[in-house]
C-alpha cells in the first residue's frame, strides 16, 4: 500500500488531480453565465461537463505514463524522481488548464457558430423557397394526407405544460394558465407541429411524481416546453422562465427568464411565444414558414374565463355545459373581440341541445349568431369552422364535411375538430371513416376523455368490446368524473345481460350528472328488462320531476316500451300515438308509424312504412338491416308474409340473413347477431336453427324475453318445451339480478330520501 501512494507522489497524480479540479471549477461557473448570455442552448452545459467529467480519468492516466520535468515531458518509471520545483508545477498547472480552455473554447464556437448558420439557412429556405412551405390537405384520407408531415421526414410534436405559479397569488396562476393556452393556440397554427390539446397538458397540472420523459411519452410529443411564473408583490415584477426539453434524452434545447413589471403580461406572452416559435424554427422546423404572433385577447380577465369555460366544457354533463356558457358569455362581455370566447358561446349552446333539454330551433339560431360574430373577428379561425361543422351536422352532411375539412386546413392540430367529424361519419354508417378520426383526435389529445369515448364506442360498435372496456378504464383513471365513461360500460354490459352491474355503471354517470339523459334511459330500460318494474315506475317520477329535460315524446315513448314489457299491448299502442317527435326525428316518427301499424296487425301499412324505408337507405351507408339491430326487417318480412306476398318476404328475408351473415366478423359477440339469425330462422320455419341461434344469444347474454314473447314472429315457437325452457332459465338468472339489485339501490334510496 505504501509503495502505491508512492507512485502515485512519484507520478504527480495528487498534483494533477487537484490542478484539473480547481481549474475546472471556475470554468464551469463561467459557463454556466456565458451560455445564456449567447444565446446557446443548454445543450452545451450538458456537453462540456460530459468532455470534464470524460477528461479527468484521462488526465490521471496521462499522468501516471508522463511527468513534467524541466526538460519537458518524460515517459514516467518506477524509479524516476519526483521533480516538485515550481517550473515543474507551473508546467503541469499551465498544461491542464489550457487543455479546458481549450476544450470550453471549441465547443463554444462550435454551437455559436453551427447555431448561426442554421438560422441563415432557415431565413433562406423561408424567404426564397415558399413553395417548400407543406400544403394542408382539406380532406381526410386522401394521398395529400402526408404532405403537412414531408418537413424534416415526420411531423414534430410538443406538448406545453402547466407553467407553475411558484408566488402566493392565485390571479397568477390563473395568469399562468391563460398564457400557456395562448402558446398552445398559436403553435397550433404550424401545420409541421403536433401540438398536444389543452385538455391533455392540463391533466398533468401539478404532477410531481413523473419526470419529464414519462410526461412526454404518456402524451406521444418530442418536446416539452415548461416555466414557472414568480411575482414579487413588493416590487410588482413578475419572472418568467420558459424551456424547452427533449423528451427522449431531458436534453435542455433552450431557456430563457423574463423579468418584467406585472402589468406588461400580455407583452411577456408575446416576448415568448415569439422566442418559442423563432426557436422552434430553427431547432426543430427549418424555419418552414413565418406565422401570426398576435394575441387573441389583450383582456386577462377574458382569457381567464374562457380557460375556465375549457375546463367545464370538457365534462360534459349538463351543469358543466351551464357553467362554461356563464364562463365564456363573461369572456365575451370583457372583450367583444375575442373570436374564441364566442365560439365557446357557440360550443355550449350546441352542446346543450345534445346533453340537455334545449330544443334544436333555438340553439341552432344562437350558435349560428355566435359562429358569425367569430368569423366576422377572424375569417380563418379555425375553431369556428369546426363548431360550425357541428352545427350543420344536424342538417347538411355535404356542408358539414366542407367545414371541417377547412377547419383542418386552416388548423389540422385542434382535435376537437377530428371528433366532431368523426361523429358525423359514425351517423352515416362509416365506422371505419369515423374511427379513424377519433383516433387522429386522441392522439392530438391523449389524455382528453371525450376522444378517449368516442375511440372506444368506435371500438364496441365494430365489435372489440374487449379494447372499448380498456379505454373505459383509462378515462375513468383520467378523469372519474366523466359520465360518457360510465354510460359507455352501461351500454356494453346490458347488451350481455349483466343488468345489474350496468345500473351501477349508469348510477355512477348519475352521481356525476343527475340529469344525464343516457344513463337515465340505460336505467329505465334495464330495470324494465331485468323486471324490476317498481324500480322502472321511480325513475319515471324521477324523470317527471325533471321533465323541463326531457321531451314529452320521448318519455311517452319510453312508456310504450314499459307497457309493451309488461304484455300491456294496448296501452303500448296508446303511449306510441302520443309520442310525436313532429320535425325534429321525422326518422323516429316513420319507425314509430311502421310498429304502431305491426303490433295493430295492420300489415299492409307496416310494410308500407318499412318498404319506404328499405327503399331510401337501399344506397345509404347505413343497411336498412341494420336499423334498431334488425327488428324493422323482420318485421317488413313477417308483414309480407302475413299479407301473402310471400317472393317479397323471400328477398327481404335472404337479403336479411346475407346481412347478418357478413356482419358476423364484428358482431359474433353480440347477441343481436344470434337473435337476428333466430328470427330469420323463424321466418323460414327452421324450428332447430331457430333455437339452435335462441341458445346462441342466450350464451352470450341475450335476456329480452318479453321481446320473444311479444313479437309474433315466434308466437309459433312459443309452446314448445324447449322454448319454455329456455326462457324459464333466463328468468331465473333475471330473479337473482333482481335480488342483488334490491339489496345494492343506494341512488333511488338517496334520491328518496332527498324528496
Amino acid at each position: 500500500m505504501e509503495n502505491i501512494l508512492h507512485q502515485l507522489r512519484q507520478r504527480q497524480i495528487f498534483k494533477v488531480a487537484t490542478i484539473y479540479a480547481v481549474s475546472a471549477w471556475p470554468l464551469i461557473q463561467i459557463a454556466d453565465l456565458s451560455v445564456p448570455a449567447l444565446g446557446l442552448p443548454d445543450s452545451v452545459m450538458t456537453m462540456l461537463l460530459q468532455v470534464f467529467v470524460a477528461g479527468f480519468p484521462i488526465t490521471l492516466i496521462f499522468a501516471w505514463l508522463f511527468n513534467f520535468t524541466p526538460d519537458g515531458i518524460v515517459r514516467a518509471s518506477s524509479d524516476s524522481h519526483s521533480q516538485g520545483d515550481q517550473t515543474i508545477n507551473l508546467k503541469a498547472t499551465l498544461a491542464v488548464v489550457g487543455s479546458l480552455l481549450v476544450v470550453t473554447t471549441v465547443l463554444f464556437a462550435s454551437q455559436y457558430f453551427l447555431d448561426d448558420k442554421n438560422s441563415y439557412v432557415a431565413a433562406n429556405l423561408d424567404n426564397n423557397n415558399s413553395e417548400l412551405s407543406p400544403t394542408v390537405s382539406p380532406s381526410i384520407g386522401s394521398k395529400n394526407d402526408t404532405k403537412n408531415e414531408q418537413w424534416n421526414g415526420k411531423k414534430e410534436s410538443i406538448a406545453i405544460l402547466p407553467f407553475v405559479a411558484l408566488s402566493s397569488d392565485p390571479e397568477d396562476e390563473y395568469f399562468a394558465d391563460g398564457m400557456v393556452e395562448e402558446l398552445l393556440n398559436l403553435l397550433a397554427k404550424i401545420p409541421d407541429l403536433q401540438v398536444a390539446a389543452r385538455t391533455s397538458s392540463f391533466a398533468f397540472k401539478g404532477v410531481t411524481n413523473k419526470t419529464i420523459t414519462t410526461i412526454g411519452k404518456e402524451l406521444g410529443v418530442d418536446i416539452i416546453l415548461e416555466g414557472s411564473i414568480r411575482k414579487n408583490d413588493t416590487t410588482n415584477k413578475i419572472r418568467v422562465t420558459a424551456q424547452l426539453i427533449k423528451v427522449s434524452t431531458g436534453e435542455h434545447l433552450w431557456s430563457e427568464t423574463y423579468d418584467r413589471v406585472y402589468q406588461d403580461i400580455f407583452q411577456i406572452q408575446d416576448d415568448i411565444a415569439n422566442a418559442v416559435v423563432n426557436k422552434m424554427k430553427v431547432t426543430l422546423l427549418g424555419a418552414a414558414q413565418r406565422i401570426d404572433i398576435t394575441a387573441e385577447t389583450l383582456n386577462v380577465d377574458a382569457m381567464i374565463e374562457h380557460g375556465k369555460g375549457q375546463k367545464e366544457l370538457t365534462h360534459r354533463s349538463v351543469d358543466s355545459i351551464n357553467k362554461a356558457m356563464t364562463h365564456f358569455k363573461r369572456a365575451v362581455l370583457l372583450d367583444p373581440n375575442y373570436a374564441r370566447a364566442h365560439v365557446g358561446v357557440a360550443d355550449a349552446t350546441i352542446l346543450s341541445a345534445l346533453y340537455g333539454n334545449t330544443s334544436k330551433e333555438l340553439a341552432s339560431e344562437n350558435a349560428q349568431q355566435a359562429i358569425n360574430k367569430a368569423l366576422s373577428i377572424d375569417s380563418e379561425f379555425a375553431a369556428a369552422y369546426a363548431t360550425q361543422g357541428l352545427l350543420l351536422s344536424w342538417e347538411d352532411v355535404v356542408k358539414a364535411e366542407q367545414s371541417f375539412n377547412r377547419a383542418i386546413e386552416l388548423n389540422p392540430n385542434y382535435a376537437m375538430t377530428y371528433m366532431w367529424y368523426g361523429s358525423l361519419l359514425k351517423q352515416s354508417g362509416k365506422l371505419k371513416g369515423s374511427q379513424s378520426l377519433f383516433l387522429k383526435a386522441l392522439k392530438l389529445d391523449p389524455k382528453s376523455p371525450i376522444a378517449a369515448n368516442n375511440v372506444a364506442w368506435g371500438y364496441y360498435l365494430m365489435g372489440d368490446e374487449t379494447k372499448a372496456m380498456e379505454i373505459f378504464s383509462q378515462i375513468i383513471s383520467n378523469d372519474p368524473y366523466y359520465p360518457g365513461a360510465y354510460t359507455l360500460a352501461g351500454e356494453i354490459l346490458t347488451n350481455h345481460g349483466r343488468l345489474d352491474e350496468a345500473t351501477n355503471m349508469y348510477n355512477r354517470a348519475l352521481k356525476v350528472d343527475p340529469v344525464n339523459s343516457h344513463a337515465i334511459q340505460g336505467l329505465l330500460t334495464a330495470s324494465m328488462d331485468v323486471g324490476d318494474f317498481d324500480a322502472t315506475v321511480q325513475w319515471f317520477e324521477y324523470v317527471e320531476k325533471r321533465d323541463a329535460r326531457f321531451s314529452e315524446p320521448y318519455i311517452n315513448l319510453l312508456k310504450a316500451r314499459f307497457n309493451l314489457v309488461q304484455g300491456n299491448r294496448e296501452e303500448a299502442l296508446r303511449y306510441l300515438d302520443t309520442a310525436d317527435f313532429g320535425n325534429e326525428d321525422f326518422g323516429m316518427m316513420r319507425f314509430i308509424e311502421g310498429d304502431k301499424a305491426f303490433y295493430k296487425k295492420n300489415y299492409a301499412k307496416a310494410a308500407s312504412v318499412y318498404q319506404e324505408l328499405r327503399e331510401e337507405n337501399r344506397d345509404s351507408e347505413v343497411s336498412f338491416y341494420s336499423i334498431q339491430d334488425g327488428r324493422i326487417a323482420a318485421h317488413l318480412g313477417y308483414a309480407y308474409q302475413q299479407l301473402g306476398e310471400i317472393e317479397k318476404a323471400k328477398v327481404v328475408i335472404d337479403e336479411f340473413e346475407q346481412y347478418t351473415v357478413n356482419s358476423r366478423i364484428t358482431r359474433s359477440n353480440n347477441p343481436s347477431y344470434y337473435m337476428n339469425m333466430a328470427q330469420i330462422n323463424a321466418l323460414q320455419q327452421n324450428k332447430e336453427e331457430a333455437f339452435y341461434y335462441i341458445q346462441g344469444a342466450i350464451d352470450v347474454g341475450w335476456v329480452r324475453v318479453w321481446e320473444v314473447e311479444q313479437t309474433p314472429i315466434f308466437s309459433w315457437l312459443s309452446q314448445d318445451i324447449q322454448f319454455t325452457q329456455m326462457m324459464g332459465g333466463i328468468k331465473a338468472r333475471l330473479a337473482t339480478m333482481r335480488n342483488r339489485l334490491h339489496d345494492d339501490d343506494e341512488f333511488l334510496l338517496a334520491e328518496a330520501e332527498y324528496l
